[in-house]
């Protein structure tokens, strides 16, 4: 396809396809496509796009990139007053975390907001981190604060050091168990990581669950630690996972797209019950193909699973980097009476979810298919997220300092849950 095909084929899913079409608008098709033409600069025509998605605020669920075409600034930011403070940073950078962005082309933060708007319009400014990063990809020159103050000629081809690790078990102290999960991608590592830790976890009287900066995946992954989260001979076997009801937009470009998505996802399973839920996902998509918006069948548990003594007391840490099937994690886990969720609002990007994609060869589009009926009752978290029982504000101290664990371990220290 040719780049105004592409644009032409992007438009009509937003329209038809993504289960945001009668709910959004979204910015104007035309004065998108003016935009477009076959010879443009691959930067150019990426950001363009990408400025046409964000009209629609479906934050994290609605994206599109070139598959070969790696673009890495090197460094993650978090607005604060009028400054973007440095998060982290390659070594190989001139800069480092806790310093700080002042300017943006010659811009003043609060300018440059002003002037991307489509991509910042958000309730809190320390929410926009990662959009704040598309910006700056795109900018020439960022003025940075450090032990002086300099311009720095942004580059997109930063290598990418040894990241975060996916996964940390470990004791906190003799009676509180730790454990991080940065995505529920592979249902075999959570599985792993439940057989490994059980018998630590099912022994502690305090167990903290971090899913800061959790992208989420799979809602099928996380199932194995729910066992956890339930008090002794409870259990939620049988019973809705969810409170709030979907919508499924089965449209045929979707039901073929989800469709090849479903066997993937079989090929890879290792669990009877996730495999047996899968193939009832694909009979219902063959089943629904191009029927548009259906009611969706109410996913129960089907891990006949009942709660543990131990732990007496779950903690999740959230944030607004905490998404979507971290999220369904943290819906859950909120209704469940030992478990209390500490830190800030997730990322709020379930209301349109249940992705699939759409290949154009060199480009991929990713978009919603479902859609709560929570944003019929004016209960949608678009934009908002799930809010925590204690809420810890950030500041840039997070840098540098675990404040959000030191209030969990204070929070356990302590014999009474929130009213």
């Amino acid at each position: 396809m040719t780049k105004t095909e592409i644009a032409k084929t992007i438009i009509d899913i937003c329209q038809k396809d993504a289960s945001f079409c009668f709910d959004i608008k979204g910015g104007d098709p035309q004065s998108f496509l003016s935009e477009i033409n076959d010879d443009m600069p691959e930067h150019d025509f990426l950001f363009s796009v990408a400025k046409y998605l964000a009209t629609f605020k479906v934050w994290g669920h609605l994206y599109f990139y070139k598959k070969n075409l790696r673009i890495y600034i090197g460094f993650h930011v978090r607005r604060y007053n009028n400054s973007l403070f440095i998060t982290q940073a390659e070594k190989e950078l001139p800069f480092s975390k806790g310093d700080e962005i002042v300017a943006i082309d010659g811009l003043t933060i609060e300018k440059a907001a002003e002037k991307f708007a489509v991509f910042l319009d958000c309730d809190s400014p320390d929410r926009q981190g990662e959009r704040w990063e598309t910006v700056i990809a795109n900018a020439n020159v960022i003025t940075v604060r450090s032990e002086k103050t300099f311009d720095y000629s942004v580059r997109t081809d930063v290598n990418r050091g040894i990241g975060e690790p996916s996964c940390v078990c470990k004791f906190l102290n003799k009676d509180c168990y730790y454990i991080k999960l940065t995505n529920f991608f592979d249902e075999g590592d959570i599985s792993s990581i439940v057989n490994y830790a059980s018998k630590d976890i099912t022994c502690t009287k305090n167990l903290i669950i971090d899913l800061r900066n959790n992208c989420g995946g799979s809602d099928t992954v996380f199932l194995p630690l729910l066992k956890f989260l339930l008090v002794e001979n409870d259990t939620m076997f049988g019973k809705p996972i969810f409170t709030e009801e979907d919508d499924i937009l089965y449209t045929e470009r979707n039901a073929d797209g989800r469709l090849k998505l479903y066997k993937e996802y079989l090929e890879s399973s290792t669990s009877d019950e996730v495999r047996r839920y899968i193939v009832e996902r694909i009979e219902e998509q063959t089943r629904n193909k191009g029927k548009g918006f259906l009611p969706a069948k109410s996913d129960e548990l089907m891990f006949p699973t009942s709660g543990t003594r131990y732990p007496e007391k779950v903690v999740v840490l959230t944030d607004c980097y905490c998404a979507s099937s971290a999220e369904s994690f943290v819906e859950i886990a909120s209704r469940l009476q030992k478990v209390t969720v500490i830190g800030r609002p997730t990322m709020g990007i379930n209301d349109y979810a249940n992705l699939t994609r759409f290949d154009f060869g060199e480009y991929v589009l990713h978009y919603p298919t479902s859609r709560s009926r929570a944003i019929d009752r004016g209960k949608g978290t678009r934009g908002k997220g799930l809010n925590p029982d204690i809420y810890v504000p950030w500041t840039p101290k997070h840098i540098f300092e675990d404040i959000d664990l030191a209030v969990a371990l204070n929070w356990i220290g302590k014999s009474n849950f929130p009213t």
